[in-house]
């Protein structure tokens, strides 16, 4: 490892939250340590997505 890099670890607990359908499990981390899992069939940058996405209009996939 480089001089002056120093590897951060956290862990945290969090609920997954309720889903009534299968899909793809997306982890979402935020600003102060918050996180939330979800399970969705959506894509993060479709409007339909439970967690908008908080991109530039150009940074979608």
């Amino acid at each position: 490892m480089p001089v002056g890099i120093q590897d951060i670890v956290k862990e945290k607990i969090v609920e997954v939250e309720k889903y009534s359908q299968t899909g793809s499990i997306y982890i979402h981390f935020f600003p102060n340590d918050e996180v939330r899992v979800i399970v969705t069939s959506i894509v993060p940058y479709n409007a339909a997505h439970p967690i908008p996405f908080v991109g530039k209009p150009n940074d979608e996939p």
